[in-house]
Order: C-alpha cells, then structure tokens, then sequence
C-alpha cells in the first residue's frame, strides 16, 4: 500500500483539539497520564451527556479527555462492555462547524449527526457535537465562543 505524503492543506477547517478516551474508572487512566507528563484537570459531571469528565494536558503531546459512566446509563456502556478502555472519538473546533461538515460531506465522506449542539461543561459552556463519518469514526465539534 502506498502512502500519500500528508496534504498540509486542511480542508475542512478543523484543529485537532483532543482524543476522546472512555474508560470504567479513571485512577489507572490518570495515573498513566501523570507517568507520561500530563497533568490531569478537575473531574466533573456532565448532566446532558451523563458522563464523569476530565481534561488531561501535556506541554508536548495531544490533549486526553478521560470520560467514565455516571450513576445512569450513557452513551459509552456499550462500547465499554466490550472493551476496558477504548480511543473512541476525536475532537477537533472549528470557527464555522456548518461550513467544516459541509466541506466533509462536498469531499465525499458520509456524515451522520450522532448528537445536536449542546453546551458543554468541560469547555465553559460552549457548544459540541458529535458526527459518525464514514470510513473514519467518530468526531466531536466544539463550535467557537458566543459573542
């Protein structure tokens, strides 16, 4: 298989924000972070997801956001009945989403709305989404900041 020489043209104009990591419990996935340099933020609930989320940063290296199941079932059971602990999505902002995913689906990719705008408490309010596309998985949005 021949691999192409990455394109430094973004054409959806996305940048990459953090990898979307669901675990059952979060000791052992912050502790290997802090192994690894990272610095983990403060744990909190998100009512509207129903999840337990923190941001963990690294000065070199991308962005984790740890995500475990709340008291009720949320969106990540299922995946994590399957698995311990799984990458499951990507996130990326945009200072225009209805333009990006446009862009997405005019490149010919299939995209399907997992999820409508809704604010998020891990990113002070703003606004996410979450996308399936095709033949490459699922992507989060944060939308930029209410003026």
């Amino acid at each position: 298989m021949m691999i192409k020489k990455p394109n430094i043209m973004n054409n959806f104009d996305l940048t990459f924000h953090h990898f979307g990591l669901a675990v059952h419990e979060p000791e052992q996935a912050f502790s290997f972070l802090e192994a690894l340099g990272y610095e983990n933020g403060e744990s909190m609930f998100d009512p509207l997801q129903g999840v337990n989320l923190a941001m963990s940063y690294h000065a070199e290296m991308p962005a984790v956001e740890v995500i475990w199941p709340g008291a009720k079932p949320s969106p990540i059971d299922g995946m994590l009945k399957r698995r311990d602990s799984m990458i499951y999505h990507l996130c990326y902002t945009s200072s225009n989403p209805d333009l990006s995913l446009t862009k997405i689906q005019e490149a010919g990719f299939a995209v399907l709305a997992v999820t409508q705008p809704q604010a998020a408490i891990l990113f002070g309010g703003r606004e996410v989404s979450f996308h399936m596309v095709a033949g490459f998985g699922l992507i989060e949005i944060i939308y930029p900041i209410n003026e």
